[in-house]
């Protein structure tokens, strides 16, 4: 009888280890799942929110500096010369640093030779001064001031 029950045993066992590991699969794809159709739920959400006028001029506003026709724009530029409180770009990436890495060697010879064509004097310029623009210089605006 002992024999019969350790042959019932020694047959079933592998059976039991495939009957755990599958519950145990059963039960990570079902949290995917449930995470998945929570992300999905969310995505519904945005595309709903982008379909509404309000939302996308406000994205519009905080993301790209637009402004309306007739209101005037601000930027607040930091002493490094970046924005302050605003990216340009939807995806996070400021576009002038991005084409700058790639042909940043050119640009530094170019603002060397620009540099050499207006030398500063010894002793009249201090380590992390402010350039100020001339008066005959051109302001730009923050960004398009349409929709």
């Amino acid at each position: 009888m002992g024999a019969a029950v350790l042959l019932v045993l020694v047959m079933i066992t592998p059976s039991l280890g495939i009957y755990f590991s599958q519950r145990s699969q059963i039960s990570r794809i079902q949290d995917d799942e449930a995470r998945t159709r929570a992300s999905i739920s969310s995505l519904q959400d945005e595309v709903k929110r982008w379909h509404d006028p309000d939302y996308v001029r406000a994205q519009a506003r905080s993301q790209l500096g637009w402004v309306m026709p007739g209101e005037t724009g601000y930027q607040v530029i930091g002493e490094n010369g970046k924005v302050i409180g605003s990216t340009t770009s939807l995806d996070g990436k400021d576009p002038v640093t991005a084409a700058s890495s790639d042909a940043r060697w050119w640009r530094q010879a170019a603002g060397s030779i620009q540099d050499a064509d207006h030398p500063v004097p010894l002793g009249s310029a201090t380590p992390g001064a402010m350039i100020t623009p001339t008066p005959s210089a051109k302001l730009s605006s923050p960004g398009p001031s349409h929709r």
